[in-house]
């Protein structure tokens, strides 16, 4: 009985070991999977934006160099403290890891704008499909979303100025902007590519008035709803700000969206003069994935190969 015992409890191991085998063999990606990403930056030095992709656990590879219209440009991150273990690469002690999986890592590279400037080339608008060349040897179009990278702008002085910035962990993020003078401001457009997994409430209050930011006056980080402002759609645009008068907006970003967002989004209007000015609200979204969401981003990549 004992020997029956032993050799069914054997037999048990086996066969687990067996699944488990096939379970890590149906996980493994074939290559880097790249998340799609809506970047909207000025080619500036103090500008980088990063590219997140995933990864295997084991044996990851990691993003070294973008191509763009010939322009090769290599990431700006640290490197990776990289070991070897039963002959495959393994990451450790790296701030490069955004999530971990049971199988995967999100992992994200940074890479300066200002390297992507052409001599004598105007349009420096970059769109979906970018070269990436990984550590594995994958060498490859990738189609990461939307990048746009526009010309450095003459720096000038700011006639609605942001007076406080705020967010909370639910996507929830609030700027309260100043004017200068007197402004007539035009209404804030989200690109299409942003439109359904982001929206915007306005706190308005009139030309002369000054707007408190609800975040900061409120004990508890406050959700969505608890903002009771209109939507930027509501709004009778184009508003009046005199001197010293506010407006707020917040935004709310799903917090389950997969897009990475990294964008300096232009909100136009003029003086009393009739000169033309923008004031840039910033938008950054670091996907956080859910078992459920790595899971449709890997059956997608796989049906789309």
């Amino acid at each position: 009985m004992k020997r029956l015992w032993f050799w069914g409890a054997l037999s048990l191991i086996a066969v687990a070991w067996v699944i488990n085998i096939a379970i890590y063999e149906t996980e493994q990606l074939d290559g880097p999977i790249v998340l799609e990403h809506y970047i909207e930056l000025p080619m500036e030095q103090n500008h980088l934006f990063k590219i997140y992709y995933l990864t295997n656990k084991k044996n990851p590879t990691i993003l070294q160099s973008m191509e763009v219209n010939g322009l090769s440009i290599s990431t700006t991150s640290l490197n990776n403290d990289m070991w070897i273990y039963d002959n495959q690469n393994s990451i450790h002690n790296t701030p490069n890891i955004v999530q971990e999986f049971n199988h995967h890592l999100l992992l994200e590279a940074d890479f300066d704008a200002s390297m992507l400037s052409l001599e004598g080339v105007e349009d420096k608008s970059l769109t979906t499909n970018v070269f990436l060349t990984f550590s594995d040897g994958t060498a490859k179009d990738f189609d990461i979303g939307e990048i746009h990278v526009t010309p450095s702008t003459v720096k000038q002085e700011s006639k609605l100025t942001s007076m406080s910035t705020g967010g909370t962990s639910n996507g929830l993020h609030s700027s309260i902007y100043v004017a200068q003078e007197q402004l007539l401001i035009d209404e804030f457009v989200l690109p299409q590519i942003l439109s359904e997994n982001v929206q915007v409430k306005v706190h308005y209050e009139g030309e002369k008035a000054r707007v408190s930011d609800a975040i900061f006056q409120s004990e508890i980080m406050p959700s969505w709803n608890d903002v009771s402002q209109p939507l930027a759609k509501d709004i009778d645009w184009p508003i009046d700000l005199e001197p010293r008068a506010s407006v707020g907006l917040y935004v709310q970003i799903d917090p389950s969206f997969t897009t990475a967002i990294d964008a300096r989004i232009e909100w136009m209007g003029e003086t009393a003069d009739g000169e033309k000015f923008i004031a840039p609200l910033t938008l950054q979204h670091i996907p956080q994935l859910t078992d459920e969401s790595l899971q449709k981003i890997i059956k997608l990549a796989r049906d789309a190969s």
